[in-house]
């Protein structure tokens, strides 16, 4: 699944549906809304520091075997990802819990920034339903 997604806020609970949909017509039923709440993060992120409402954001979802990818991006100026990433967030900051979350929700997740843009890659793997 591709989608290339206005870089606004309604466009949140159109990719987190899509994103659902996606993962439940591959069989990942109780990671669905995980994946749909990471991706949501992602792309909340972008709106928040990377774009402009005149520009777009991509999302890829694909389901290999046992796990569920995701891949978010933007063509932002990026930004130094060392600053971010394992970098805890204080308990009363009204912000800055977003890499937290998707670190938080799935299983592998990478993020790769240039003067072109931000890659967030997510994977998550599949829990047989009991």
């Amino acid at each position: 699944m591709v989608a290339d997604l206005s870089c606004a806020k309604k466009s949140l609970i159109r990719a987190r549906s899509k994103v659902i949909k996606f993962a439940e017509e591959h069989g990942f039923l109780k990671e669905a809304e995980d994946v749909a709440l990471a991706a949501q993060e992602a792309l909340k992120n972008i709106i928040q520091h990377a774009c402009p409402a005149d520009y777009n954001m991509h999302l890829e979802c694909i389901a290999d075997g046992d796990r569920i990818i995701v891949e978010i991006s933007d063509t932002g100026v990026g930004f130094d990802v060392s600053g971010v990433t394992n970098t805890p967030t204080p308990p009363m900051a009204s912000h800055g819990r977003g890499i937290q979350i998707i670190e938080g929700l799935m299983d592998e997740v990478r993020i790769t920034s240039d003067q072109e843009g931000t890659l967030v890659h997510m994977e998550k793997m599949h829990k047989p339903v009991s």
